[in-house]
């Protein structure tokens, strides 16, 4: 029986055995089936995202087989990798972490991790390329052409920022070329599809923008930017100036018309820093493959001299075709970028320079091309520069302060020939000189010693130079123009947007529910006015301000809760009155009487010298370098500082106990706190550049030397938010608090270009902001009230007509009809 018993037990155990095995058998054939169909969806159909799908379900139905998971998780990675998709990079690293004992798939991640991060850096490269392509484009209005740059990039790149941002660069192509409905398209398509990245809030701002500007489409003609007529006769002098040539497309390259921009000796190239753009259409090109500015052509047309790695540089060129022939060489080391470009001997056997170096900045120095050797023009304690070498050898003119002096070749004679002179070109009979300070121009006749001033229409330009037979004065008017303007970013990341294009903005202020934007901007005739910008694009709207005061109203600045607003009017004796006046933005105009808060004051510039304390009822006043409190009530006014020193870039702490100040010192400041009511000063910091408090008024953040800071109000550091070094940068600003204090933001510049920083004081992480347009001049950061904005201003340039164009004018008849005046 009991053998029985045994018997009957041993083969219920090897039943039970069979049916488990092929139940297992079952699963594993089950499995292998589903793997395979995965298979099938990825190499022959193609099908990647129906593979991908098949191989999850693989991996939920078998998490105990290890193999099998560690295979399937690879090939999930190799369909991401086959999409451009970042996850893949993650499965593969899945496979290394999870399944460490698969040494098989284990070894075919690490391999497919090495290919993909030499893979993926190749795409990117070439699409980055494409980006910076399209922006090129961009920039010259060249929209489709832009379009197939940016798609171009989400090909090599999809599935990535990089793709968002270019997808985002459609839009504003299409935007810009007035394709309203496809950059809607464009938009809602961005917003819907990635609800939850940094692209999705600058998105829904532009198709705001986008329905506004389509409604104002429907009200109105859409006006066509046309160009200029061929002859223009100025109506003042009866001069008359012709359009010669025009660039559009790949040769419209000459974006500024001042620092490096001049016209080649023979009159058949313009050259700006290192571009050559040939007056005949030809292509344009660099003419050394340095980083070079201030490039200038010999009389003669076989050399040219420039600046590069802080030295003074020249190289052979080809006569007929500009073209550099050899290899540059270095002729005088110093510190030389943005100076006024060197002059050539007529011979061009030497150059005329300032000289700035360790040893002497400020003098006038030849160099000969041929052995190197310098020699001094010019030794005086001023400070002399812009030479320029006459035509016949004799002269050099040159700034010594704010006049043209001359000086002979040879000789002993030096002499101020113009009082307030401008920087001096000569004519090709060196009897005369035509210089520009900025504001006017002038042709000086050096026969009869007399200054003629010469006005010339906008629409030819800047004056580029005399043409080669002195019979021609020639100019040049860009395509595009220096626009100080405003600008928004995301503070969770993506590309910045311009709420008012084309809307000049010299200072700005968020409303408090941040949907507007108090701007301080100008006029069509010039002059200061504040505009209101929506952020959802309507167009800006001009404030209305009537105020009964003695003299031209300048406003300038307004309370934190833009209830009041600040102006001042400038007196005969230089002094200025202020004057505070209510004020709706709501209402967009001033909304009752202005009245006088401050009679004579000694002026400055307001961002130094005048602070709105946080309730809008007071404003601290540096006057006659001592600052002062003015109760916009019936108080009278107080000075809480008594010193010899120079007070500056003063601000109330956000509880309005305190005021801080700097105190100029070397290249920085002192800086101090000092309470509002009056009492002694202390100084926290000997070494400050910029300073801002804490919105909790119990810190401040500083710049010093290569480090932001957080110090305390008794001058202890308490945290240092970032080293230039270490973030790779040259400078930055001083860093502005987010509305919550978790956040600081400042704007850091390297090479000439700038990116904005937001450092999270919690965890120490930064990111970067605004960095698709490096290239333009960042400053003035502002926060929205609920941080999630960041706004800035920039000096930019912008296009904003369809071609660059040459002009001529006949010099005898300039002559003549200045003669009369």
């Amino acid at each position: 029986m009991k053998n029985y018993k045994k018997l009957a037990s041993i083969l219920l155990v090897s039943v039970a055995v069979l049916l488990l095995t092929a139940g297992t058998s079952n699963a594993q054939n089950a499995s292998e089936q589903l793997f395979e169909k995965a298979l099938y969806a990825e190499e022959m159909k193609g099908d990647l995202a129906e593979a991908i799908k098949i191989y999850q379900q693989v991996l939920k139905e078998n998490p105990g087989d290890r193999q099998v998971s560690a295979r399937t998780l690879l090939h999930i990675g190799m369909c991401y990798e086959k999409l451009g998709s970042e996850q893949a990079r993650q499965a593969y690293q899945d496979v290394i972490s999870k399944y460490s004992e698969q040494a098989k798939e284990v070894s075919m991640a690490k391999e497919r991790i090495t290919h993909l991060e030499a893979f993926t850096a190749e795409l990117t490269r070439e699409a980055e390329k494409h980006m910076k392509n399209g922006n090129e484009l961009f920039k010259r209005w060249e929209y489709e052409s832009a379009v197939k740059e940016y798609e171009n990039a989400i090909k090599l790149r999809p599935n990535t920022s990089m793709a968002l941002n270019a997808q985002y660069c459609i839009g504003q192509s299409w935007f810009r070329a007035g394709k309203y409905d496809s950059a809607l398209a464009t938009f809602t398509k961005l917003i819907e599809e990635n609800p939850k990245s940094n692209i999705a809030p600058v998105s829904e701002l532009m198709v705001d923008h986008v329905k506004n500007t389509m409604e104002n489409e429907k009200s109105k003609e859409k006006q066509i930017n046309s160009p200029d007529g061929n002859t223009i006769v100025d109506p003042e002098t009866g001069i008359s100036y012709t359009k010669i040539k025009t660039f559009t497309g790949k040769n419209d390259l000459i974006s500024y018309t001042s620092g490096g921009f001049n016209i080649s000796p023979n009159g058949r190239f313009m050259v700006l820093e290192n571009k050559v753009v040939p007056v005949d259409g030809s292509d344009a090109f660099k003419l050394v493959e340095m980083e070079a500015m201030r490039a200038i052509y010999s009389p003669d047309m076989k050399k040219a001299a420039f600046f590069a790695d802080s030295a003074i540089w020249e190289v052979p060129v080809s006569p007929l075709t500009g073209q550099s022939v050899g290899q540059p060489r270095k002729l005088v080391s110093g510190r030389y970028r943005f100076q006024y470009p060197v002059s050539w001997s007529p011979n061009g056997e030497k150059l005329v320079f300032e000289r700035v170096d360790k040893t002497i900045t400020g003098d006038l120095w030849t160099v000969s091309v041929l052995d190197g050797k310098i020699m001094p023009v010019t030794n005086s304690p001023e400070f002399e520069n812009s030479p320029a070498w006459s035509p016949d050898g004799k002269s050099i003119v040159f700034k010594k302060e704010r006049n043209l002096w001359l000086t002979s070749i040879g000789g002993n004679e030096t002499k101020m020939i113009i009082e307030n002179g401008g920087f001096p070109q000569w004519s090709t009979d060196s009897k005369w000189l035509y210089h520009s300070n900025w504001e006017n121009s002038y042709l000086y006749s050096l026969e009869n010693n007399k200054n003629f001033k010469f006005k010339f229409p906008k629409q030819v330009g800047s004056f580029g130079s005399f043409s080669p037979d002195g019979k021609r004065m020639m100019f040049y008017r860009s395509s595009s123009d220096d626009k100080w303007g405003l600008k928004v970013v995301s503070t969770s990341g993506g590309p910045s947007f311009s709420p008012a294009l084309g809307c000049t903005v010299y200072d700005s202020q968020w409303s408090s529910d941040g949907r507007l934007i108090l701007a301080q901007s100008e006029n069509e005739q010039g002059d200061v006015v504040y505009k209101i910008i929506p952020l959802t694009g309507e167009n800006p709207v001009n404030v209305g301000i009537e105020v009964n005061v003695n003299g031209k109203p300048l406003p300038f600045t307004a309370s934190k809760d833009l209830t009041k607003l600040a102006i001042s009017v400038t007196r005969e004796d230089r002094k200025k009155d202020l004057y505070i006046v209510p004020f709706s933005i709501s209402e967009g105009r001033t909304i009752g009487p202005a009245y006088s808060v401050f009679e004579g004051w000694s002026g400055g510039a307001f961002n130094v010298t005048i602070s709105w304390s946080p309730d809008g009822t007071k404003l601290a006043v540096v006057h006659d370098e001592d600052i002062w409190i003015y109760p916009l009530n019936e108080e009278k006014p107080f000075k809480i500082t008594n010193t010899s020193e120079e007070e500056r870039w003063v601000e109330w702490s956000p509880d309005g106990t305190m005021i801080s100040y700097l105190v100029p010192f070397k290249q920085s400041g002192i800086l101090h706190v000092i309470p509002a009511t009056g009492g002694v000063s202390r100084v926290i910091h000997n070494d400050c550049e910029g300073a801002t408090w804490s919105p909790d008024s119990k810190n401040i953040s500083i710049l010093s030397g290569d480090e932001l800071e957080i110090i305390s109000l008794t001058g202890k550091k308490i945290k240092t938010v970032a080293n230039k070094k270490d973030l790779g940068l040259d400078d930055y600003s001083t860093p502005h608090y987010g509305p919550d204090g978790k956040k600081l933001a400042f704007i850091g510049s390297y090479n000439d270009k700038f990116i904005i920083f937001v450092y999270s004081i919690d965890n120490g992480k930064i990111i970067r902001l605004a960095d698709e347009y490096a290239d333009d001049f960042k400053y003035s950061l502002r926060w929205s009230p609920d941080g999630k904005w960041l706004s800035y201003l920039t000096e930019e340039i912008i296009k904003v007509r369809p071609e660059g164009s040459m002009w001529e004018a006949d010099f005898e008849e300039i002559k003549e009809k200045l003669a009369k005046e």
